[in-house]
């Protein structure tokens, strides 16, 4: 019930292990590492023992309040942020609780990147409830505008286990029965403006436009035009960037385990599950937190 983080020195010497067995670039998975409160001193202990390991880091939209953070990243050799900016309409980004988002903030972010060498990813979100196509390729357009080197897209997806699902499940849209596909690249529920066939449709012609865009544009590096020629003959094979690669080797099928679920459990597809309830306590501790000021961060975690 608390954010758990390494000690530095334990990182550190993983990142030694990770180079001296051949390992050439590291992620960091944590969702917002800017919030990592060691953050800094990691860093610099990073550029002090000449590591020279590339990483990838994932950051939350507030990094544009910290310029300082940014040119940090890029001297220990960060050499791509992930941001979950998703959508360019403040309405929307309230709707789903990323009060912390201001679009106008967001070219000041691919700033930033260009200026430290690092490669700005900006991940989309399409098919919000108050999305139809023309708000679609407006978001599309807004984003050419500002050009971070790489962007990714997904649908709006009702995750169980969260407040939207509960919502969504509620009100009869999900439409889905097969768990597998909640996974951001189909559609699983009833969009009141849009076809399940039409927002797949528009999920890959975004990734195509988009790298189309960008590739004829000029300061992309040689890695930054390979992963855009990657990604868009990906999507216009209709598979997503991030779900396979180059020559994939098939070693088996969907339908294998189907029919070993019908053998053993007399089910074609696991029931969609419900979500837990939070305790009293819980419950609570979610209502006092309040994403204007700092301390919700330390109320929902302490």
């Amino acid at each position: 019930r608390q954010v758990r983080s390494p000690d530095i020195e334990s990182t550190i010497e993983s990142l030694w292990r990770a180079k001296r067995g051949g390992v050439e670039l590291i992620m960091f998975v944590s969702d917002n590492f800017n919030k990592f409160p060691m953050v800094r001193d990691l860093l610099q202990a990073i550029i002090d023992e000449h590591i020279g390991l590339r990483f990838f880091c994932q950051c939350d939209s507030q990094i544009v309040k910290d310029p300082e953070l940014v040119e940090l990243l890029g001297r220990a050799r960060c050499y791509e942020m992930f941001v979950g900016v998703e959508s360019f309409n403040r309405k929307t980004l309230k709707m789903v609780n990323k009060h912390h988002n201001h679009p106008e903030q967001y070219g000041e972010i691919v700033r930033l990147c260009d200026e430290a060498g690092i490669r700005s990813h900006f991940s989309n979100i399409i098919g919000f409830p108050d999305d139809g196509e023309q708000e679609i390729l407006h978001h599309l357009d807004v984003l050419k505008g500002m050009r971070p080197k790489a962007a990714s897209f997904y649908i709006l997806t009702p995750i169980p286990g969260t407040e939207q699902y509960a919502g969504y499940r509620k009100s009869g849209w999900i439409t889905e029965r097969n768990l597998d596909r909640f996974d951001t690249t189909c559609s699983v529920w009833s969009h009141p403006k849009l076809s399940r066939e039409r927002i797949e449709d528009l999920l890959y012609s975004c990734y195509v436009n988009y790298y189309g865009f960008l590739l004829r544009t000029k300061g992309l590096t040689e890695e930054d035009k390979l992963m855009a020629v990657f990604s868009r003959f990906s999507a216009a094979s209709r598979m997503h960037p991030m779900s396979g690669g180059v020559d994939r080797l098939r070693i088996d099928y969907a339908g294998d385990y189907a029919t070993a679920r019908q053998e053993i459990y007399d089910m074609e597809f696991a029931p969609l599950p419900d979500n837990l309830v939070l305790t009293t306590h819980d419950e609570n501790l979610n209502r006092q937190a309040d994403w204007r000021s700092q301390r919700s961060v330390e109320v929902r975690f302490q």
